[in-house]
C-alpha cells in the first residue's frame, strides 16, 4: 500500500482529499498542536496513523511551539513566522493580529529521515508548519517522492533555503499553485482561487532558476497576499 506523509495535520483536511483521491494509501498525519491532536476522531479517516511530533531538524528533543489563543488551528514552532507573517502584521485582508502567542508547549521532535526509517518511503510529503518548513526539510537527508509545502511572499528567503536544500538532495523540478492577488496573469504559475489546494499539482513544473524569475514578479514581501503551494519532484 502507498503512502503519503502529512505533516502539519491540523483538522485533517489534507488527508481527507488524500483518502477521497488516494483511498488505498496510507497517511501518516503529524501535529505538534495537543489541542488539535486529541481532539481528532481519527475513526473518520481511512488508512491514517496520527502521532503527536514536532518534525524537525533533529531528533529526541523537545521543541517549543506557540498556539495563538486567539485564531483556531493557529501554530508554529517558528519565532520569525509569529512576529513577522500576514497573521501578526495584517495585510489588506488580514487585521493585524494582536495575540502574544501566550500559549507555549513542548513537543517532542523527530526529522523526516526518522520517519521514513520507522514507516517507508512517501510517495507524497506534504508539509504546512506556517513558517517552520525549512527545519522540517533539514531533517531530510535523501531525496524521496514528490515534495509539496506552503510558502508566503512575506518568506522568500526562508523559501530559496528550502529549495537549496532540496537542490542538494537531488529534487530539479519545481511549481507554484497558488492565489495572486494580480489575478490570473503569470504564464508559468498556476492561479487557484482557494491559494493552496489539497493535492492539486501545478500545471507546470519546470528549474529553479525559471520558478525563482517568475516569483520575484509575484511576491512582494511587504505586501503579504500571495501564497501557495511549491511542489518538487
Amino acid at each position: 500500500m502507498s503512502l503519503i506523509f502529512d505533516i502539519g495535520f491540523n483538522k485533517g483536511e489534507f488527508t481527507t482529499a488524500c483518502n477521497n483521491k488516494f483511498p488505498n494509501h496510507n497517511v501518516v498525519g503529524v501535529e505538534a498542536n495537543t489541542g488539535l491532536y486529541y481532539n481528532t476522531n481519527t475513526d473518520k479517516f481511512k488508512n491514517l496513523t496520527l502521532i503527536n511530533y514536532l518534525v524537525s531538524d533533529m531528533d529526541k528533543s523537545m521543541g517549543e511551539l506557540y498556539i495563538d489563543p486567539n485564531q483556531s488551528g493557529i501554530s508554529s514552532a517558528s519565532k520569525e513566522f509569529i512576529n513577522n507573517s500576514r497573521f501578526a502584521k495584517g495585510s489588506k485582508y488580514l487585521s493585524p493580529n494582536n495575540s502574544n502567542w501566550s500559549t507555549v508547549i513542548k513537543v517532542p521532535t523527530i526529522t523526516l529521515d526518522t520517519m521514513i526509517e520507522s514507516f517507508g518511503q512517501p510517495e507524497i510529503i506534504k508539509v504546512d508548519v506556517e513558517g517552520y518548513e525549512y527545519e522540517v526539510f533539514s531533517g531530510l537527508t535523501v531525496k524521496s517522492g514528490k515534495i509539496c509545502f506552503e510558502c508566503h511572499e512575506e518568506e522568500i528567503q526562508k523559501l530559496h533555503n528550502i529549495i537549496e536544500h532540496l537542490l542538494g538532495l537531488g529534487y530539479n523540478q519545481f511549481g507554484l499553485i497558488g492565489y495572486f492577488d494580480e489575478g490570473d496573469i503569470y504564464e508559468n504559475l498556476t492561479y487557484s482561487s482557494d491559494g493552496d489546494p489539497y493535492l492539486v499539482e501545478p500545471n507546470k513544473y519546470m528549474s529553479w532558476e525559471l520558478l525563482s524569475v517568475e516569483l520575484q514578479k509575484c511576491f512582494q514581501d511587504n505586501r503579504r497576499v500571495n501564497y501557495g503551494m511549491i511542489w518538487c519532484k
